[in-house]
């Protein structure tokens, strides 16, 4: 009888998860295949798509609950090479990336491999948040695209194996602290072929990067913005977001009207 109620009591827990049905990284894309789901990504927790709540959560990492390195193949990369994640609610590889009420931020950084992400190892190789112009978030690029987020390995960063780290930050609730939620997945890669030359700055740890009181942290998409504070430092190599960016050639273009 006692069997019999956890089976019903799992399977309840099963369909609330389809329900809210959140994100995760499913699979990759690379040179143009789609990779089976979860090769190559470190496994995935029971409830897989479930957000990780809290700024100094350990599941901040990347949401897993094997975090040895051995567990998981490594992916061979070039440095320069483009790699998409390709997120989805569920196990679906047609399902969407994530609800589009869930406005947020993404980022995509990476650590030494051999660190297993603790301490201050990671560096961030791109984000994108909120862009004024397009009144469009990152969530919605990614739904756009199917799901699908391409990130450009750094062509200057020594070869070797890495961490790569995929998430999405949804601010619907965040209106609070505490409230916002964090959808990260880690992917095992050995990049080679880079020029090697330049070391990685602005180092952060996870947690830590994130403070539960900042700005981009408690934001209210609810109300009237403008604009939105990206997280954490720089990203490597660049002096801002691709949406901080494309707005500096857009005011450089006025100019030479």
């Amino acid at each position: 009888m006692a069997g019999l109620h956890y089976k019903s009591l799992l399977a309840a827990l099963v369909l609330v998860c389809s329900a809210y049905a959140h994100t995760h990284i499913r699979n990759l894309v690379v040179d143009g295949k789609t990779l089976d789901r979860g090769l190559y990504i470190r496994p995935y927790p029971e409830a897989f798509n479930f957000p990780v709540k809290g700024t100094d959560n350990p599941d901040l990492v990347c949401r897993s609950p094997n975090m040895n390195a051995a567990s998981t193949k490594i992916l061979d990369v070039k440095a320069g090479s483009t790699i998409t994640l390709e997120f989805h609610e569920d196990t679906s590889p047609t399902s969407r990336g994530i609800n589009e009420k869930h406005l947020g931020p993404c980022t995509v950084a990476m650590s030494d491999l051999s660190a297993n992400g603790a301490g201050n190892v990671w560096f961030y190789i791109f984000k994108q948040g909120y862009d004024p112009a397009t009144k469009k978030w990152c969530i919605d690029t990614i739904n756009a695209n199917r799901g699908k987020l391409d990130v450009t390995i750094p062509a200057n960063i020594p070869d070797g194996e890495y961490l790569l780290r995929g998430e999405i930050i949804a601010l619907h609730l965040a209106s609070r602290p505490g409230g916002v939620e964090f959808y990260p997945n880690c992917v095992q890669i050995r990049v080679s072929g880079g020029s090697g030359t330049t070391k990685p700055k602005n180092l952060f740890a996870i947690p830590g990067v994130y403070q539960q009181t900042d700005k981009s942290m408690v934001f209210n998409v609810n109300a009237p913005y403008t604009s939105y504070p990206l997280p954490g430092p720089p990203v490597f190599g660049k002096s801002g977001s691709r949406c901080t960016r494309s707005k500096k050639k857009r005011a450089a273009a006025k100019r030479e009207l």
